[in-house]
């Protein structure tokens, strides 16, 4: 079953959202909440709800994936909140957990790229 998603742009892109909100926090960067609350707008939310979840319907990550990467915005929305409110203590408090939840989707990524290449 022969896949033509990217799976290494979308770790990248992924990863890329991680290193802004990190950029965010440092004040080198900005994001608006409407960037941060979607699941759905977000390059991997377009495909998840365009072709990814009928296409890979079959697979038990590809319904696990869509709930985590739900969380993981429910967590930016969180973090720019509390940015936008100078609450800088808790904003790097609710970004800690963004470490796990990511490293989450890449591992979902990668068993889905695993499993769509054969």
């Amino acid at each position: 079953m022969a896949t033509n998603f990217d799976f290494s742009s979308a770790r990248f892109k992924h990863l890329n959202w991680k290193f802004r909100l990190r950029s965010f926090l440092d004040g080198k960067e900005t994001i608006t909440k409407e960037q941060a609350v979607s699941h759905k707008d977000c390059d991997l939310g377009k495909w998840l709800y365009s072709e990814g979840l009928e296409k890979y319907k079959q697979f038990e990550e590809m319904h696990k994936l869509e709930k985590v990467h739900e969380e993981l915005h429910a967590v930016i929305k969180k973090v720019v909140e509390l940015k936008d409110k100078h609450d800088a203590a808790g904003a790097e408090a609710e970004y800690k957990k963004v470490e796990g939840i990511s490293s989450t989707i890449i591992g979902y990524l990668d068993s889905l790229e695993h499993k769509t290449a054969k």
